[in-house]
């Protein structure tokens, strides 16, 4: 049930869910053009694509997204890798992949990949499925146990490559990949994902109101509000919840019937003079909000 914050702007949920349900994604140009070429690598069976972005970008969001929509899109059998933090050795990291395909893991590593070569190469050619492992904060791996990567990369046929990867990783994953050069050329796209732009960021937020149950979005949040919302987060998306978030909450505390600016500066002062993590762009044109584009 909302809570009466919630209820009081005409929503019947909150639109700042912190969960991955694909009703609360908001594709931008830059998310849109990393999901094609992560696509376009798979479909060509080339191996490795790269998604990377800094902290609160949404990239545990987008690989959830398309955990969700490539097996139905495609047919494709899609598994994610758990715990990458725990992971310190070649043997866990096997282990782990195993298990992500429901496959039992054996004593050794050798065994272990003997064993999802032939599982691969059933799904190949038996099944023609195309398999994808998905690997979210993949900097996170150790060091000891990286090369498995290339190793795992190394199972193909004169025809394919059998595991596609597609890794998700925070910006000092580039300093990792330096010390692993036999798996970095074997990485077939990359993609970066930088904060929103202004009208980015408006497109996101209106698109959770309406997803929410506002009938009137526009004047709930009106231009001047976003700009300063944008203003203290840098059009990161995490932090453009956290900030539209206690905006909202102090709205209704003043018993106002949309979110102000001082609405936001107040939010700000709680939250202990947060600053935005990178330079906020310019706004697009920034008078209107991103009213004209349809979530």
């Amino acid at each position: 049930m909302a809570t009466e914050y919630i209820r009081h702007f005409g929503m019947t949920e909150t639109p700042f869910a912190r969960n991955h349900d694909p009703r609360w994604l908001y594709l931008s140009t830059q998310h849109k053009e990393a999901v094609i070429k992560a696509r376009w690598t798979i479909e060509e069976h080339g191996g490795l694509a790269l998604i990377r972005g800094d902290v609160g970008q949404g990239k545990s969001f987008l690989i959830e997204y398309l955990m969700t929509v490539w097996p139905n899109q495609f047919g494709w059998r899609c598994a994610k890798l758990q715990n990458t933090g725990t992971i310190s050795t070649p043997r866990a990291l096997l282990a782990e992949v195993l298990a992500a395909f429901g496959l039992e893991p054996a004593f050794s590593a050798r065994d272990m990949a003997t064993r999802l070569e032939s599982w691969l190469l059933q799904q190949a050619y038996e099944e023609n499925k195309t398999v994808v492992l998905f690997i979210d904060e993949a900097q996170s791996i150790d060091s000891r146990a990286f090369p498995v990567l290339r190793d795992l990369l190394n199972l193909e046929t004169r025809e394919r490559i059998l595991l596609q990867i597609v890794l998700s990783a925070q910006l000092n994953i580039d300093k990792k990949l330096n010390h692993f050069p036999a798996l970095q050329s074997r990485i077939a796209s990359v993609s970066t994902l930088e904060p929103l732009s202004a009208e980015e960021m408006d497109a996101m937020l209106l698109h959770r109101f309406r997803r929410a149950g506002s009938a009137d979005p526009i004047r709930l949040c009106p231009v001047e509000t976003m700009r300063a919302i944008y203003m203290h987060s840098g059009g990161i998306p995490r932090d453009v919840l956290v900030v539209a978030e206690g905006t909202m909450k102090e709205a209704f505390l003043r018993d106002s019937d949309k979110l102000l600016p001082e609405h936001v500066e107040q939010t700000v002062r709680d939250l202990g003079s947060r600053k935005p993590r990178h330079p906020v762009r310019q706004p697009v044109n920034g008078d209107t909000p991103a009213n004209a584009k349809a979530a």
